[in-house]
């Protein structure tokens, strides 16, 4: 092993520490975020059988109503395509799967899969509809969701996912994120065994839920879109010093 002056080791060796540090302190804020996000999920929403949150925005008093899932959002099926649908990555239409769905946030990838649009019998995908993981090998990730965003060109969603088109997006995606939805995901979802874990959408839509007048919907809408705007970007500064990190290691030793 080639080892530089004992000098040389101490400058690397504190360089690295401070790096460390930096990259705890970045987890923790992240962390920190994700934490106070679970804490208002709870506080915001009713708990069952309640009909008004624990927490609310000034001047809303009115009580929460019960409504079908499908009474405030419509779910479609993806497509279902053969291999000889597929084309050139960036030519024909951008299909929508579970990969595109990282933490709860939206995102497009160079490794996204593409159809001649000849093969698309269903509508095209648009920004702020809900993209929902219907089935998945692995069970624990069915029922994942992200609110579409920055599309480019056409788009749908493939067979294995649903669409869930709101007029309050930022409102449904932050009650996907409570308590009610976690605990329609372990009745919902039949798998296990070996099987794909399927999310049942017939269920999914009979599912009661307690929503606001719209103009509270909005308010806490923003609220959580905001705040997950705030979580991302701490993610990405800790994604981003730990690049850095294997970066320097790379460059500093022989």
């Amino acid at each position: 092993t080639t080892v530089p002056s004992k000098v040389e080791q101490q400058a690397i060796g504190s360089f690295f520490s401070r790096l460390d540090d930096l990259i705890t302190l970045q987890q923790r804020k992240y962390e920190r975020l994700q934490h106070l996000k679970q804490a208002m999920l709870r506080k915001m929403f009713p708990k069952p059988d309640e009909q008004v949150p624990e927490l609310r925005f000034e001047g809303f008093t009115e009580p929460w109503e019960q409504r079908k899932v499908s009474d405030i959002a419509t779910l479609r099926r993806g497509l279902t395509y053969s291999p000889s649908d597929v084309v050139s990555p960036g030519q024909g239409v951008r299909v929508l799967r579970s990969s595109n769905i990282v933490e709860d946030r939206f995102v497009l990838r160079d490794d996204d899969v593409f159809v001649r649009e000849e093969a698309v019998n269903i509508p095209f995908s648009r920004d702020g509809e809900i993209l929902i993981t219907a089935a998945n090998g692995s069970t624990r990730l069915v029922g994942k969701r992200a609110k579409i965003s920055g599309l480019t060109g056409k788009t749908v969603h493939g067979g294995f996912m649903l669409i869930a088109a709101t007029e309050q997006p930022d409102f449904l995606c932050a009650l996907m994120g409570t308590e009610w939805y976690r605990n329609f995901l372990r009745v919902g979802v039949a798998g296990g065994n070996g099987a794909i874990g399927n999310l049942d959408s017939h269920a999914l839509e009979c599912e009661k839920v307690s929503i606001p007048s719209n103009a509270e919907q909005r308010a806490i809408g923003d609220f959580f879109s905001n705040l997950d705007y705030f979580i991302t970007l701490q993610q990405r500064k800790y994604e981003r010093l730990q690049h850095l990190k294997q970066a320097m290691l790379q460059r500093m030793f022989v």
